[in-house]
């Protein structure tokens, strides 16, 4: 059985996509610990991609969906992604399988790359996309990134424009007349980094500068979100509107505004991102980001096809504009 970099990792107590870097001399690595991860692999016999390189490629029509967000978030996000995903696959004779991707699993999808159980795999979301970006270059598997950019010019994308989003929304507050805004987000995320991009250009384009006090971080969970709303709103000189990351977030930022005595939006205005059908339902109804989800989820999938059937074609970078439902929260 040739040896994998899991041998090479449990020999030396690494992670999986610590090795992958090492072998892939990545700066972010040290070269100690790339030294020892080269000095093991060669004791061990390790040839790297071998197993992409020398296995025979069986087509199976079947494209995996690899994803990071709750099961219980698919319904109100995802679906229209993997609806449209579905669509474009099944009109080229595949089939598409959703598989979880968290750190239990991650040797999950690894197996899934070096047995060939697919033809190539939509990867989206978590916290671990990094690390399965490295694992399926590790084994030469066709993949694409959904809603997400990336730096790498070597990676293939389909996402929303999040910088025009975060532009768009920040504008629509301006022209109501707010010049204190919060945003309710995760910083650390490119969709985050982004949005913080295009909110941070529309303040300047009205010649207001940008307070960082006014930009938080949380998890996009109700419960963060709702905290972290009701922090900015205590400040010695509060928003007048707040932006939500996600609609649940902004959501969950109403809730706060109205639980410490605000009128939405008299007193303070809130918008969100996703157009799910929780915003519609909210008491008002919310203003938010319409993402072009299903035309995402099927030009990602074209672009997998292409890659699969033409490995040597450039990598597929777009970024797509989305719109702004205007409703009663602001």
């Amino acid at each position: 059985m040739p040896i994998t970099i899991d041998d090479i990792s449990r020999q030396l107590g690494l992670s999986v996509s610590t090795v992958s870097k090492a072998l892939n001399d990545y700066e972010d690595v040290s070269p100690r610990t790339k030294e020892r991860v080269r000095v093991a692999a060669a004791a061990l016999g390790y040839h790297p991609s071998a197993a992409a390189r020398n296995l025979r490629r069986q087509r199976t029509e079947k494209l995996g969906f690899s994803y990071g967000f709750p099961t219980t978030y698919i319904g109100e996000f995802a679906s229209r992604l993997i609806n449209g995903a579905v669509a474009a696959a099944e009109q080229e004779g595949y089939n598409l399988t959703l598989y979880p991707l968290s750190g239990q699993r991650m040797h999950q999808l690894v197996r899934i790359a070096r047995s060939r159980e697919v033809d190539g795999i939509l990867l989206m979301g978590g916290s671990e996309w990094e690390e399965a970006v490295d694992l399926l270059r590790q084994e030469g598997m066709p993949f694409v990134l959904l809603n997400r950019r990336s730096e790498d010019p070597a990676i293939s994308f389909v996402t929303s424009d999040h910088l025009a989003a975060g532009d768009l929304v920040t504008q629509h507050l301006l022209d109501r007349g707010h010049r204190r805004i919060g945003f309710v987000t995760r910083p650390e995320l490119s969709t985050g980094i982004d949005r913080i991009a295009g909110y941070r250009q529309a303040l300047e384009r009205a010649g207001l500068p940008f307070d960082p006090a006014l930009v938080t971080g949380a998890p996009i969970t109700p419960g963060a979100a709702h905290t972290a709303a009701a922090q900015l709103l205590a400040l010695p000189d509060p928003p007048t509107a707040l932006i939500g990351l996600t609609d649940p977030v902004a959501i969950a930022c109403l809730q706060a505004a109205q639980a410490a005595g605000r009128r939405v939006p008299e007193d303070v205005a809130v918008a969100g991102s996703d157009d799910i059908r929780e915003a519609l339902a909210a008491i008002p109804p919310l203003t938010t980001l319409h993402p072009p989800l299903a035309e995402i989820g099927r030009l990602a999938t074209a672009a997998l096809l292409a890659q699969v059937n033409h490995p040597e074609q450039p990598p597929v970078r777009l970024q797509l504009p989305v719109t702004l439902v205007v409703r009663q929260s602001t």
